[in-house]
């Protein structure tokens, strides 16, 4: 195997970092980062691993910046997080530079749930992750661009807190409609890990690459978290689907500018009635992965 240069932009975050460490834990490896000027502190760990860091942004004023990025890489790896001019007019810079010189695969900032399937208008961060795959079909050339898929992150921020399936501190759970449909959850390393293996795979790659660490049920995700914690939830029904997006409706009529009063219970709703199910899931092609499932993850973090 020859080595590998990869690309990352948006290293300085939560799940930027995690895949920069698990593209340096790759054999024969070099990872270049793009970092904002006067930013260069905040990728420190990454950079004592000999990561090479680019000063710049994803913007037209810094198209050689850009340029000198992505020369002589094989993938670069988008793990940016923003608004539009960030998902798709920055993103679509990083993507023309990519193009342009010569690099092999584009992995955008995606991971999520299947944000192909999403009704539009259901989830908006969505909405603008597809205008950008849309774009993107539009320009790559011959550039490989693949979606990374995870579901739900599993995680205390996440799945026990901005989406607050269970509330560790009220042991509560709450669910809308019966909860019958099966869900999927992956922990932000384990979603890095797969990134990063998408990253150095010389084979092709489907443009959909979709990667759970558990698949369960409402009741099976109390079952994982009781049996973990080995503590006994309180579950809330709050509900029919149908009443839950009433109370999307009435949230975002009261105060359209409070956009996280509503967009937790928007992800909430897109896994509760299925629109957001991964397909076929792609765990088997890198089986040196074994990812963390609920019970595992809530053992580990004491929850």
């Amino acid at each position: 195997m020859t080595q590998q240069t990869i690309v990352l932009v948006g290293g300085t975050g939560h799940l930027g970092t995690l895949i920069g460490h698990a593209v340096l834990d790759r054999p024969d490896v070099r990872l270049r980062v793009l970092v904002r000027p006067g930013s260069r502190q905040k990728v420190a760990d990454l950079e004592k691993r000999g990561v090479q860091v680019v000063e710049g942004a994803l913007g037209p004023e810094f198209r050689a910046a850009l340029d000198s990025l992505c020369q002589g890489a094989s993938t670069v790896i988008s793990a940016v997080q923003g608004g539009p001019e960030v998902i798709i007019d920055g993103q679509m810079h990083l993507l023309r530079a990519a193009r342009d010189a010569g690099v092999n695969r584009f992995i955008p900032s995606d991971y999520s749930l299947d944000l192909f399937k999403v009704k539009p208008g259901h989830i908006p961060t969505s909405e603008m992750r597809r205008q950008f795959a849309l774009a993107a079909d539009a320009e790559r050339g011959k550039v490989e661009v693949v979606h990374v898929l995870n579901g739900g992150f599993l995680d205390r921020g996440v799945l026990f807190g901005f989406i607050r399936v269970i509330d560790v501190e009220k042991q509560t759970a709450y669910v809308w409609g019966d909860g019958k449909q099966p869900m999927d959850w992956t922990t932000y390393a384990d979603t890095a890990r797969y990134t990063a293996e998408v990253a150095v795979d010389e084979r092709p790659v489907p443009r959909v690459f979709s990667v759970a660490g558990d698949v369960l049920d409402f009741e099976g995700l109390v079952r994982a978290y009781e049996l973990g914690s080995g503590k006994k939830l309180r579950v809330e029904r709050l509900g029919s689907l149908e009443d839950l997006d009433a109370r999307i409706e009435h949230l975002k009529k009261a105060n359209p500018a409070d956009f996280l009063s509503y967009l937790p219970l928007m992800y909430y709703r897109s896994i509760l009635n299925g629109e957001g199910k991964l397909d076929e899931l792609m765990n088997d092609r890198y089986p040196s992965i074994k990812p963390t499932t609920v019970r595992e993850y809530v053992v580990g973090e004491r929850l």
